[in-house]
């Protein structure tokens, strides 16, 4: 059954019927937040993380939700996925240099040898490729190549392809020509998945709460690293490395702080990361201090990125 549209007075009036109080936002304010800021559907899907009333005359209603958690839940989701975008776009470039990098002392692979095994190995990437012409700031090497068999040279085709294909063109090197120190291919879709759902403006803070929505894969290597700090125990490991937003930001500050050589660009990471978790998500910290599974998961990730800050800051 479709649901009827709403006016922001409607969205209001619907808020209060799900229980959500008002007692730190004027109706005004509200609207203004509604009309500007974020939308209706978008912000009450971080309710998520509250329970409801189970019996009496208020069930279905939200318990302890207050339009200003929404608003500052809201904002922090915000800041997350910048910063989300900020370092994978650093992560991308540093993969794309050290691969490089590792090609030039590899006297086994001329850097065209391995781009044939790329695309021979499924014609929809030279498709791909083509697809981009018009489309893509790397047309005219693309259509270059076109011209002469899509003969590329590692060095080319990682300025033309997405990062996803990036990821399998990166995967298929290090099998060929495996690295003990520099492969990182068992993170990198962990990472893409987060990037995109960042670059999309997906909510990452409205599924908090078990059950989640997709099962995944834990990285035993992540969790054997996190299983050091002490003040994390096992039983909190395992609850939150279940979510797959938590565990895959955590690889991401991982693979961040040991990929990232460029002492600025590593810097300015880690003084954000502290920015976030130490300063910003603390400014109304009250807010939450009745929701547990806010609380814990804060109190989680916050122990990781610190230690992790700490341990690869150099």
């Amino acid at each position: 059954m479709n649901r009827k549209k709403l006016t922001i007075a409607e969205q209001i009036s619907d808020m209060h019927q799900k229980g959500i109080t008002f007692h730190y936002t004027e109706e005004q304010d509200v609207s203004r937040f509604l009309k500007y800021n974020n939308y209706y559907f978008k912000l009450k899907s971080y309710g998520k993380n509250y329970d409801k009333y189970n019996s009496t005359e208020k069930k279905g209603q939200y318990l302890n939700l207050d339009f200003s958690y929404l608003q500052e839940l809201s904002t922090l989701d915000m800041y997350l996925r910048k910063t989300i975008i900020a370092m994978a776009l650093d992560i991308e470039h540093a993969l794309k240099t050290q691969l490089l990098y590792d090609l030039s002392a590899n006297d086994a692979e001329d850097g065209y040898s391995i781009v044939s095994k790329y695309l021979s190995a499924d014609y929809m990437r030279v498709k791909s490729l083509h697809d981009k012409i018009g489309k893509s700031a790397a047309t005219d090497l693309i259509q270059k190549r076109q011209n002469n068999d899509d003969c590329y040279a590692l060095w080319e085709i990682v300025e033309v392809i997405s990062f996803g294909e990036f990821i399998e063109l990166y995967q298929l090197y290090y099998s060929l020509y495996p690295s003990k120190n520099n492969d990182f291919s068992s993170y990198l879709w962990s990472i893409k998945f987060l990037r995109n759902a960042a670059a999309h403006n997906n909510c990452l803070l409205n599924s908090l709460k078990a059950p989640y929505s997709i099962s995944i894969h834990k990285t035993k290597d992540i969790l054997f690293e996190i299983s050091k700090i002490k003040t994390v125990s096992q039983k909190s490991r395992e609850k939150w490395m279940a979510n797959p937003v938590i565990h895959d930001f955590v690889i991401l500050v991982y693979v961040y702080l040991r990929l990232i050589k460029s002492h600025g660009i590593k810097q300015s990471g880690i003084d954000n990361l502290h920015w976030l978790f130490n300063e910003r998500m603390l400014k109304h910290k009250e807010y939450f201090q009745k929701n547990n599974t806010i609380t814990e998961s804060y109190n989680f990730v916050v122990k990781i990125v610190n230690y992790f800050c700490n341990k690869y800051r150099k």
